[in-house]
């Protein structure tokens, strides 16, 4: 993980909008965007990763919440650690444990739940590739 944004994350440098769960090699977009959208449910693709990993750092937003408590019986049956804090905290507790080659995995919510997203910003009043390019209004070309 590289950092984080009101709405998302930089992961190798790369700006991820929205919640991740993130792996040593591999990250994907994470639907919740606030503590009470934490469900075992969504967190189901902790049971398939390879290998099984041993720590949760949950992030949980701009403030560090309580995990809800659903939440913490379905992890406790995985036989998981969680580590509960901030999503700034947690992504550096991360990044830490990723170094150390532990098996982590990052379940970070955005820090602000409002942010707009790519699915709710406003259409494009034209598409880029519609446009002539700059070259063949310059006359070169």
């Amino acid at each position: 993980m590289s950092g984080y944004y009101a709405g998302g994350f930089y992961i190798n440098n790369v700006q991820v909008p929205g919640s991740v769960l993130v792996s040593h090699d591999t990250y994907f977009m994470w639907r919740p965007r606030r503590i009470t959208d934490v469900t075992p449910d969504s967190l189901m693709l902790l049971e398939v990763l390879k290998p099984a990993p041993e720590v949760l750092v949950l992030g949980t937003g701009a403030a560090a919440q309580k995990l809800p408590p659903p939440v913490r019986d379905y992890l406790q049956r995985l036989g998981m650690r969680v580590e509960v804090l901030d999503s700034r905290n947690a992504t550096g507790l991360f990044n830490v444990l990723n170094d150390e080659g532990r098996a982590v995995v990052g379940a970070l919510l955005v820090a602000d739940p409002e942010a707009r997203m790519p699915e709710n910003l406003p259409d494009a009043q034209e598409p880029l590739w519609d446009r002539p390019s700059i070259m063949q209004r310059s006359g070169t070309i």
